[in-house]
């Protein structure tokens, strides 16, 4: 997921008060929030009947479950340095990661490109993990993401990542890649407004599922249902070229 930032403002000035820096990768800062203690905490309480052993192994999901987010955000950074964007950090939240930019690409072909990287990333380390698993001759089903063997749960996680990611809700990938598609055929700021109103939609049915089956979904359709509206107001009022 990209979200563009502050233009003209240091990397101080930009950095939410609320992340501390965790490291710098390709030259960018990886920044993790605060609510991340949430998280941790909660691991932390579901494996305290388990004993050390059990907590430790929640945490370490933990590590490799955003691991794989952040090379989900790199790979998003990496096409964008290559068309000039300038990227300024990389966020990690418990809901996810965002790959904050200066801008978000006006060239459609760009936008896709920058994307839809990330969701094919994911789908790629699903790919491998699978195969690994395979030759090390575990199951791939049934579905599993809290027991079992690593490389399957490693296969299904990314393999959810990269789908849930593809979905048309702006600012998720999904939404970016059909903003650029409908931009192509149209303006930007017309295909942003339709891109917002799916993205609506998605997000009240998110929530309403995540009512009924798990609260992250409902943290997810909540940002999406505010993020999109913020989205199309920063388009602004004139259409820039839709494609190169």
């Amino acid at each position: 997921m990209e979200t563009p930032s502050t233009e003209g403002s240091s990397s101080d000035q930009r950095r939410p008060r609320s992340s501390i820096r965790i490291g710098r990768l390709l030259g960018i800062d990886v920044l993790v929030h605060w609510s991340f203690l949430v998280l941790l905490a909660l691991v932390i309480v579901a494996g305290a009947s388990g004993g050390s052993r059990e907590i430790i192994r929640g945490l370490l999901w933990v590590v490799a479950i955003f691991s794989c987010v952040l090379i989900h955000e790199l790979a998003h950074c990496v096409v964008a340095l290559r068309d000039g964007v300038i990227v300024d950090d990389i966020l990690l939240l418990p809901i996810g990661g965002i790959s904050q930019m200066r801008s978000i690409p006006t060239v459609a072909s760009e936008e896709l490109a920058i994307a839809a990287v990330g969701p094919l990333t994911s789908l790629g380390l699903a790919a491998v993990f699978a195969v690994a698993a395979l030759i090390s001759g575990a199951h791939l089903w049934p579905p599993t993401l809290l027991a079992g063997p690593w490389l399957v749960r490693l296969a299904w996680l990314n393999l959810i990542l990269g789908g849930f990611n593809l979905l048309p809700a702006l600012p998720m990938d999904g939404g970016r890649v059909l903003r650029a598609a409908l931009s192509m055929h149209e303006g930007r700021v017309r295909a942003t407004a339709t891109a917002a109103k799916v993205a609506r939609v998605l997000a009240v049915m998110m929530i309403a599922v995540g009512l009924a089956i798990d609260v992250w979904l409902v943290l997810i359709g909540v940002f999406v249902l505010v993020a999109a509206g913020a989205e199309e107001r920063s388009v602004g009022e004139e259409e820039p070229p839709s494609s190169r």
